[in-house]
């Protein structure tokens, strides 16, 4: 499948510490071809918007809305009414891709067919040594078999996801296996979360909308699910749970009251 554009959407709330590390791997990938970067600020920082005012990179977007509680839905469908790429990878804020992400994710597409990639989900320690620069990702991420030891005792979850896969060996696991998506790595074709009207934007709470939801209605509307794990890894920042169980329920039930609905009310349009 031929892409034109690429765009990145990177949704953030306050953490431009977190942001500048992503946005110096973005913006040193191994893809060379057009793409863009879109910062989707649930929220109006001024902190934030003097911080992107003051970079040099080209091609970087920054969308924004009034700080009205949690809107991370609303916030995705600003930057999706923005772009101009044919294909679309969502990143969290907290989310720092491999150099490579890029290149893969534009290997890896097809038609009708969701992207679903992975993260490891760093401890403390590793989280301070990355937010300091006393660590580099480019660092962690060519010798990180080597940090095994030092990983597991940080308590790192998920530490799988952080190796990288030739070609050869990912076919050899992951031929023929479907997934799921995580809404804080996962790529998919603009027409294809176009033609479901974007994010549902009933969620005011996190955890169910930006992943279960999606791909639900992605799904009905025929498209299929494709792992693209090991090869487009993110390695996620620690931080405490960012959502309460009560706001998961809130959350399922708003996935009840719509989940036979392909096309979402309040989206896009």
């Amino acid at each position: 499948m031929k892409i034109k554009k690429v765009t990145v959407i990177v949704a953030i709330y306050k953490d431009i510490e977190a942001l500048g590390i992503i946005l110096d791997s973005l913006y040193t990938q191994t893809y060379q071809e057009d793409y863009e970067v879109i910062v989707a600020e649930d929220g109006e920082d001024k902190a934030v918007k003097q911080y992107i005012e003051s970079l040099k990179y080209k091609n970087l977007v920054h969308t924004t809305q009034k700080d009205k509680g949690w809107q991370k839905k609303k916030s995705l469908n600003n930057a999706l009414r923005s772009s101009s790429g044919d294909l679309i990878i969502f990143l969290d804020g907290d989310c720092i891709p491999y150099n490579n992400l890029i290149e893969n994710y534009v290997k890896m597409a097809e038609e009708k067919t969701i992207l679903c990639g992975r993260r490891v989900e760093l401890g403390e320690e590793f989280t301070r040594k990355l937010r300091s620069s006393e660590l580099t990702l480019d660092t962690l991420q060519k010798k990180y078999l080597r940090y095994y030891f030092k990983l597991m005792r940080d308590k790192t979850r998920h530490y799988e996801e952080g190796v990288v896969l030739s070609s050869f060996l990912y076919q050899l696991k992951y031929k023929n296996k479907t997934s799921h998506i995580l809404g804080c790595n996962f790529a998919l074709n603009k027409e294809d979360i176009y033609a479901i009207n974007g994010f549902n934007e009933d969620y005011t709470t996190p955890s169910v909308g930006e992943d279960t939801d999606i791909e639900h209605r992605l799904v009905l509307a025929g498209c299929r699910l494709k792992p693209t794990r090991n090869l487009t890894n993110v390695i996620h920042l620690y931080h405490e749970s960012q959502y309460t169980p009560e706001e998961h329920h809130q959350s399922l039930k708003v996935f009840e009251k719509t989940k036979e609905r392909i096309v979402c009310i309040n989206g896009i349009a």
